[in-house]
């Protein structure tokens, strides 16, 4: 009798999966990622913070420069055979002096470079993921009113750098532009993006 049961059971169960439908649909988080208004001016503060950056360091190492010009005659004064002694010796004081002086910049601006670029790293990480974060929720409250079962992004890699979605069929429903559309709506004049936008700050 529970063969006989389980011999039933096997013959409904396909028609039992197949009856139950599942509404998939793609969508290409990487070209929405780069459409996205809120990415591009992210990208271009970044861009002017880190222009920014870069004036202040060459302005450091415009001063280092005059810096090397001013010990290079302070040298070639302790070799001017028309000086005293004393005359030299306290040239050679100075020197020795605008030596640390030197030593102190570069270490100033090698640690200035550095609070800079961890900066601007930490400031591209934290945008990419409220953006991130802000397109899945538009994803999210899209799909679930259209009744999709499940969304996938066409764009992703798994750890092993495999792309997770391997094929897709033409007939599969992609709203990639429909998630652009809501992401821009909000755009301020001048700031919509309805195509992808070149890559600059990361893909999600």
């Amino acid at each position: 009798m529970k063969k006989l049961l389980l011999l039933a059971l096997l013959c409904f169960a396909p028609f039992s999966l197949a009856s139950a439908d599942l509404k998939i649909a793609v969508v290409d988080l990487s070209k929405a990622f780069d459409a996205y208004y809120k990415t591009k001016d992210a990208q271009a503060r970044i861009k002017e913070k880190e222009e920014s950056y870069q004036k202040d360091i060459q302005d450091m190492k415009t001063d280092y420069d005059h810096m090397v010009e001013d010990a290079q005659k302070l040298k070639d004064a302790t070799n001017d055979p028309t000086l005293s002694q004393p005359a030299k010796d306290d040239k050679m004081k100075a020197l020795q002096a605008k030596i640390q002086d030197l030593r102190n910049m570069e270490q100033k601006i090698n640690e200035t470079n550095q609070e800079r670029t961890h900066e601007l790293q930490d400031e591209v990480m934290r945008r990419h993921k409220e953006i991130v974060t802000e397109i899945t929720k538009v994803v999210t409250d899209y799909s679930a009113p259209q009744g999709y079962d499940l969304v996938l992004d066409r764009s992703s890699n798994s750890t092993t750098g495999v792309p997770i979605v391997l094929y897709a069929s033409n007939k599969m429903t992609d709203i990639t532009g429909d998630i652009i559309q809501r992401l821009n709506s909000s755009a301020p004049p001048g700031g919509t993006a309805t195509d992808a936008a070149p890559s600059g700050a990361g893909n999600p």
